[in-house]
C-alpha cells in the first residue's frame, strides 16, 4: 500500500500488526480505519492525512475489504462508525454493506 505522508504511512503499519483475525484485505481496511480516526481526532477533519486515508480507503485496490469490513461490522458499528460509514458510502456512491452489491450473488 502507498501512502504520500509518511506520518500516515507509519500509523497504518502500527495499527495493522496489532489487527487480529479477518483476512488481511479486512485487516488492511481496519487498520486505515483507526488511522483515520486517530489524525481526525488530532489534526480535524480537513487534515490532509485524514483525506488520504480516505482516498486510499475508497481505492480500487482496497474497495473489496472495504466491502466485507463494512458488511461485517455493520451490526457493531456506533453512531460514530454508522456516520463514517455513510460517509463512505456517499463517497464510494454505493452501499457498501449490502450483499446484493457484491457480483455473484443470486439474489
Amino acid at each position: 500500500m502507498n501512502f504520500n505522508d509518511p506520518q500516515l504511512r507509519d500509523s497504518y503499519e502500527r495499527n495493522f500488526s496489532e489487527m487480529n483475525g479477518g483476512s488481511d484485505a479486512v485487516r488492511q481496511v481496519k487498520a486505515l480505519v483507526a488511522t483515520h480516526h486517530f489524525f481526525q481526532m488530532v489534526e480535524g477533519p480537513h487534515s490532509s492525512r485524514v483525506h488520504e486515508s480516505i482516498d486510499v480507503l475508497l481505492s480500487p485496490e482496497l474497495r473489496p475489504g472495504l466491502r466485507d469490513w463494512c458488511r461485517r461490522s455493520n451490526a457493531a458499528l456506533t453512531a460514530v462508525g454508522l456516520l463514517f460509514r455513510d460517509q463512505l458510502n456517499l463517497l464510494a456512491g454505493e452501499k457498501l454493506e449490502r450483499e446484493e452489491d457484491f457480483p455473484g450473488n443470486p439474489s
